[in-house]
């Protein structure tokens, strides 16, 4: 299977290679685990292929931080790349998703986070939040196979009775992404990245990587 690699050692090691092709990575965490870091990364890695990346950005991702982890790469060329889509609601992040089709040599689909709408609207609908995000993801993985891409997808936690951190909307993307990892701050700077899911990874394997100003190393 075609990998994209992130070009940090332990977490392509972790994904034996990099990013897989044709299927839904999701990356969990607690707020500053390295999430969107993660994102950057993939896309900087991608559009340094000379391929296209669409970036739907739900927060307001940094084009500062972008630039820091491009230090050693044509910052112009990585940023002329990446195609930044700004959702204001989950409808119009529905819209977004299915307009990623019509870019030009895509490379790399980025959903980040893909649960910020849905946490908002669950308070209004919940039937209505779920069902309008599992069409989203559900159209992330048809293109996925469709376009032969990656697409990652990076989501916001909570804590369950138990004390563990997990995904909102957990039950119906768990099923759809072919891997998910869970990002944990063990230090200052330093995280710790566990395979929850994968088709051929052990379950519970670990990669430890520090988010230093050129990105995950």
């Amino acid at each position: 299977m075609k990998r994209l690699r992130l070009k940090c050692q332990s977490l392509d090691q972790l994904l034996d290679g990099g990013v897989e092709f044709q299927s839904i990575t999701e990356v969990f965490g607690e707020a500053g685990t390295g999430k969107t870091n993660f994102c950057l990364q993939a896309s900087r890695e991608c559009a340094n292929l000379g391929k296209k990346v669409a970036f739907i950005d739900s927060e307001g991702v940094s084009i500062e931080r972008l630039k820091q982890i491009c230090h050693d790469y044509d910052f112009k060329k990585i940023l002329s790349k990446i195609t930044f889509l700004n959702p204001t609601s989950l409808e119009d992040q529905e819209k977004l998703i299915k307009g990623i089709s019509k870019l030009n040599n895509l490379g790399l689909i980025v959903l980040d986070t893909f649960n910020m709408f849905h946490r908002i609207e669950l308070e209004e609908d919940e039937k209505t939040a779920n069902r309008l995000l599992n069409r989203q993801i559900t159209d992330l993985q048809l293109m996925a196979r469709k376009l032969e891409v990656p697409v990652i997808i990076s989501g916001q936690v909570y804590t369950a009775e138990n004390g563990e951190i997990k995904p909102f909307a957990g039950r119906g993307i768990e099923h759809m992404a072919k891997t998910i990892i869970r990002l944990d701050k063990t230090g200052i700077g330093k995280r710790q990245a566990t395979m929850i899911k994968h088709r051929s990874i052990p379950e519970g394997k670990k990669a430890f990587f520090t988010i230093t100003q050129k990105g995950l190393e």
